[in-house]
């Protein structure tokens, strides 16, 4: 079969289905980028389908490539925390990579986000340690309304939130009420909650209600 592919001239066909075999191994889709245009269109979706839970290798900094996708108000909003011009810098995204995601565990964007603002705070010195919890709690926000905006297709959805955590779910949870169309879609879905306030309340009876009119 990839034969017949191969002298038939479909090889961007026969390329992705070799792409695919290292779907996990980040470090040669890192180098697959590099290789010509035709590859790095290959490779780009699988790197970018669930950044937050990759270990190595690890660089946060992927989160001010979601940001770029903000509107000019909402970057005015977060430029009121961080006073500098790198968070925002004047270089266009070559693909619309928010619409890549299809997996999302939120515990994992909360334990990005606070990587990310620790490293804006060491590489900054205007950047104010009293402004982290709500600096990271409205980067979690539009983090969530990037991909809402963007009409990502989730395969997967983690929500897992510790005592930690909730004021970030809170800050996430009423876009997602606003917009049932991001859960429409998911196959996989994992609830953990160390309690049950009023929002998960919400939250639980908004999936109930999306999930039945689906069955």
């Amino acid at each position: 079969m990839a034969c017949s592919k191969f002298f038939s001239g479909d090889l961007p066909e026969l390329l992705n289905e070799v792409i695919q075999y290292f779907h996990y191994d980040y470090k040669t889709l890192h180098s697959c980028i590099l290789v010509n245009r035709l590859w790095c269109r290959l490779a780009i979706p699988l790197l970018w389908e669930d950044p937050f839970s990759i270990k190595l290798p690890k660089n946060h900094h992927f989160i001010e490539i979601y940001l770029h996708n903000l509107s000019d108000d909402d970057k005015t909003r977060l430029n009121e925390y961080v006073i500098h011009n790198n968070l925002f810098p004047n270089t266009n995204t070559f693909f619309n990579y928010p619409k890549f995601i299809q997996r999302l565990n939120t515990h994992n964007v909360y334990y990005s986000i606070k990587k990310w603002a620790s490293t804006i705070e060491e590489e900054h010195s205007s950047y104010s340690p009293s402004q982290i919890p709500n600096f990271t709690k409205l980067i979690f926000k539009s983090l969530f309304l990037i991909f809402i905006k963007n009409e990502v297709n989730l395969h997967s959805f983690k929500v897992m939130v510790d005592y930690e955590e909730f004021e970030y779910f809170d800050a996430a949870v009423e876009l997602i009420l606003q917009n049932p169309n991001f859960v429409h879609n998911i196959k996989n879905l994992t609830l953990e909650f160390d309690e049950i306030t009023d929002n998960v309340r919400k939250f639980l009876g908004f999936l109930s209600s999306n999930f039945s009119r689906k069955s």
